[in-house]
């Protein structure tokens, strides 16, 4: 057996005396790990698009609710406004109310698909407030509206699989992360 000593090798019980070098940032007050920096999450923003695979992104954002206990919203970006064709939009008053108080009704397939969506959410295990929004436009756009607009602490984006460093430079998700200053998970 050997001596660490001999090999140049620090001993065990001994930690190493390691220093940043001068361009490093790790010494930088306002990148240092303390109670104080860990970041709270309390409203994550999640993009579905409708297809099976957005289910991999609610997956992900339910864990991070249970963890963090933060509020979910589910945005679903309709480029085309057909795929709105059998949802009906029903609004009423009472007497006293005000048009503040307006009692909305929503229903159509698309409603109740996400609204299914929300359950398995709960039935997962996700305890904590759960909504959902629908936005017509450029999903982009939208995207980047929302952001703007909530006050989120997360967004959680699915990108397709980037088969070349030319597709990912006018990838959706950059275009997104370029336009946005909050934390992104994006999930392929």
């Amino acid at each position: 057996m050997t001596d660490n000593k001999e090999n140049g090798d620090a001993p065990n019980n001994e930690k190493a005396n390691l220093k940043p070098t001068k361009e490093s940032s790790v010494t930088s007050q306002t990148s240092s790990i303390s109670k104080e920096n860990v970041p709270s999450i309390s409203k994550i923003l999640i993009t579905d698009d409708g297809k099976d695979e957005s289910n991999k992104v609610l997956n992900y954002a339910v864990s991070l609710s249970k963890y963090s206990g933060a509020e979910l919203l589910i945005l679903r970006i309709l480029e085309d406004i057909e795929r709105m064709e059998d949802v009906s939009v029903q609004g009423s008053t009472e007497d006293n109310m005000s048009n503040k108080d307006m009692k909305r009704e929503v229903k159509g397939e698309i409603i109740d698909e996400m609204e299914k969506k929300i359950k398995r959410c709960k039935e997962a295990g996700c305890e904590n407030k759960i909504s959902y929004k629908f936005k017509v436009g450029d999903a982009i756009e939208e995207i980047v509206k929302e952001v703007r607009e909530g006050d989120y602490d997360l967004i959680v984006l699915r990108s397709s699989h980037i088969d070349s460093w030319m597709k990912s430079l006018f990838s959706d998700a950059r275009k997104i992360i370029s336009n946005i200053n909050i934390p992104v998970l994006i999930l392929q």
